[in-house]
């Protein structure tokens, strides 16, 4: 049962319980009579307990906490993870007939589940239990006469607000809610309340773990701890049902400061243009959350680029898949190599939340360009590897390269290592920063589709999500450019026999046009889907899947475009005795202004590049290695000081900016001459070094382009 309860308003909670005996005739509430049989002010804390001013009894604080700026005095904070305050069984409240629970509270995000206020028993089982739930409502529950009976509200707390939230019981009238003073909820019902007497009051977090409410798959979720996230402060119980007069009277507070919120923004390093570079860092997103990692100064990589205000982030927050950030703010991200069952349900790296089997290092950082490694281990709920091999214990392990160049550009190759079979490793995946849905990132017009000829068709997710008809709307397309709310429009660019699909099930058209899951980035549940229930926490939703071929060793497609988002797999017979089948996958990444027209050029000059000719120099032509967007020379001489080539570029096979990978070439400085004209550094062209245990290799970046055939030359020099 999913009860939801919006978790950003601090709700002053009351409920009365009175304390009678068996046959006696109910408490209600009498002039002078109605002082609190417990009550937390959280002004101070010592050696991690809270005291309760009626009775004196100090109770002790778990996890991380903070005391802020509350109502009256300080408040408590609690983490959403971790916090919780224990009243030892034997020294709680004895309620009978009636009572009150009350109390201020403010919430920064909604609970995965229902989440105690303040409740002594289990949840769905036994005592009384008075809490916010998933979708922000609130509700008092107990087990009446034996059986579990439910209060709850119609109306949501906001968040980030101050709520005063009141719950009363009298066994001959029952429950009523109350919030801000008015009453919210109200249950009918006669009987007496079995008090959970053995088990300890509790104020923050339930008793033990609990699943998180609208899972995908409740086979793919398992219980997890967590705790409100928010402020609690001035918690009260009383032993008598207050008036309706007297509940309004104390929700009534004038003057008070809004709660002490900072601002929530999935991290991606300074806003702007920077410096074209690879960068470890530490990425800060807020205290509670950076407060569980224990990691160094150094566990992210942030990538920047001279002319673009776009940062490619690789982030504790989603297991270092590399998200593209838009000068904006706004996030686009792609899914790692996956696996799926029907016993334990997804297998990837979003179920990875402390990054075991996660990390991520730069390989490359030189001007001409960025290569970074990306190792990941997928992994299920349960900690479970997909496709173990029972003789080795070795299972899936993946290996990803991300080469970036000046122009703004990433090339993607997914390396799999497999006893089985390769797995799906390509959605285009939109990030929400909390505070947003899916609306406020895209355009319902969200997808545009290019061919290698500039044609281009908009799908619309205005009435549901579209269906790609293969080979047409356009014709073979290789593009996919996402119609982000921001200047800069990511783009995907894929190899000729893609099997792209639109992402169409898991939708709930009453909550948005696009499917949207709040288990994953940021989240330290252990579930491989959770329907979105509000736009308090960072969420993601899905457009469509890739369907880049896979590749065997050799290079051979062993995949070619077939019906469904996977297709049947062609796979050559396995002669060479290995256990372990090797197979890629390599597409582009980017995110810019250009025109469907300027992006199918782009696609041609890497799906179809140019031949390039050597005239002159002691070097071999190794060709065209589109996983790195680089042509491959070999110097045969690496004293050699000249090398000349020419590139046959074409309309059909344009020259758009090239890379050149000289292995071997030990030269310590470099001139680069382009159709007799000389480039200067930096502005026409960029050099790299890229040095190994074995020998040195050169990097050129030049930044042309051209239709027509160029002359290229490259003078060496060296210092000996």
């Amino acid at each position: 049962m999913n009860k939801l309860i919006k978790f950003g308003m601090v709700f002053y909670l009351t409920v009365i319980f009175q304390i009678g005996a068996t046959g006696t005739a109910p408490t209600s509430e009498k002039p002078g009579e109605n002082e609190p049989v417990a009550w937390w002010k959280f002004n101070t804390s010592e050696s991690r307990t809270i005291a309760d001013v009626v009775s004196g009894v100090n109770d002790s604080i778990q996890g991380n906490f903070k005391l802020f700026e509350g109502t009256d005095g300080k408040a408590l904070k609690l983490d959403g993870f971790t916090t919780c305050v224990t009243r030892k069984s034997n020294m709680a409240p004895g309620l009978g007939d009636s009572f009150t629970l009350e109390a201020w509270i403010a919430a920064a995000t909604y609970p995965w589940n229902w989440c105690p206020v303040i409740a002594q028993g289990n949840f769905e089982e036994s005592g009384f239990y008075f809490g916010v739930g998933p979708q922000g409502q609130v509700g008092i529950f107990a087990a009446v006469d034996g059986v579990w009976q439910s209060c709850e509200t119609k109306e949501k707390i906001e968040l980030k607000k101050w709520v005063h939230l009141t719950a009363t019981y009298d066994k001959n009238v029952g429950f009523k809610i109350y919030v801000n003073g008015e009453l919210s909820g109200q249950l009918n019902i006669e009987g007496k309340i079995i008090y959970a007497t053995e088990t300890d009051l509790v104020m923050g977090m339930n008793h033990k773990k609990m699943m998180p409410s609208n899972p995908v798959r409740s086979y793919g979720t398992i219980p997890a701890w967590f705790s409100f996230d928010g402020i609690f402060d001035e918690i009260k119980i009383y032993d008598v049902a207050l008036s309706d007069e007297t509940i309004m009277d104390q929700s009534n507070k004038n003057n008070l400061l809004p709660p002490d919120f900072p601002e929530r923004v999935m991290p991606s390093g300074p806003k702007g243009k920077g410096r074209f570079g690879a960068y470890y860092t530490h990425l800060k997103y807020y205290d509670e959350w950076d407060a569980l990692f224990r990691v160094g100064d150094h566990p992210d990589v942030v990538v920047q680029f001279d002319d673009s205000p776009i940062r490619v982030v690789f982030w504790r927050g989603t297991r270092y898949s590399p998200a593209w950030v838009m000068g904006n703010g706004q996030w686009m991200a792609d899914q790692s190599a996956e696996y799926f069952d029907t016993i334990n349900g997804c297998y990837e790296h979003m179920i990875d939340p402390h990054c075991l089997y996660s990390h991520v290092r730069i390989i490359e950082n030189t001007p001409a360009r960025i290569v970074v490694h990306w190792r990941y281990v997928p992994v299920s709920v349960r900690k479970q590897r997909s496709q173990v091999d029972e003789k080795t214990d070795w299972s899936d392990c993946i290996d990803e390269y991300y080469t970036f160049y000046p122009d703004g550009t990433g090339l993607r190759k997914v390396i799999q290592y497999t006893s089985g079979k390769p797995l799906g490793p390509s959605e285009s995946i939109i990030l929400c920063q909390p505070g947003t849905k899916p609306e406020d990132n895209v355009h319902l017009d969200a997808m545009t589709l290019v061919n290698m000829k500039g044609e281009h068709y908009t799908y619309s997710w205005a009435e549901g999500a579209p269906a790609f008809e293969k080979g047409k709307n356009p014709e073979n397309p290789v593009i996919q450019i996402v119609n982000l709310k921001s200047q800069f429009k990511p783009f995907t660019i894929l190899e000729k026999e893609n099997n792209m699909e639109v992402f169409g099930h898991e939708q709930r058209p009453d909550v948005s046009h696009f499917p949207w899951w709040n288990h994953w980035p940021v989240a330290q549940n252990l579930c491989d889907g959770r329907y979105s229930q509000a736009a308090d926490r960072p969420s993601h939703f899905s457009l469509a899947w890739g369907g880049p071929p896979f590749h065997d060793e050799a290079g051979n497609i062993i995949k070619a475009r077939e019906s469904g988002s996977e297709g049947d797999l062609k796979i050559g017979k396995d002669e060479d005795g290995q256990t372990v089948k090797t197979f890629w996958s390599s597409w582009m990444y980017g995110a810019s202004k250009q025109t469907p027209g300027e992006l199918a050029r782009l696609a041609r000059s890497w799906l179809q590049p140019p031949p390039l000719e050597i005239k002159n120099g002691d070097f071999m032509n190794e060709g065209y290695d589109f996983t790195q967007r680089a042509y491959v020379l070999n110097c045969t001489d690496k004293e050699s000081d000249n090398l000349e080539m020419e590139i046959l570029a074409g309309h059909d096979s344009p020259m758009v900016n090239i890379c050149l990978v000289i292995k071997g070439w030990e030269t310590d400085d470099i001139a680069v001459q382009l159709n007799d004209l000389e480039l200067k550094e930096n502005k026409g062209y960029r050099m790299g070094q890229r040095r190994g245990l074995e020998r040195e290799d050169l990097i050129v970046w030049i930044d042309y382009e051209s239709v027509n055939p160029c002359k290229l030359r490259i003078k060496g020099t060296h210092s000996y």
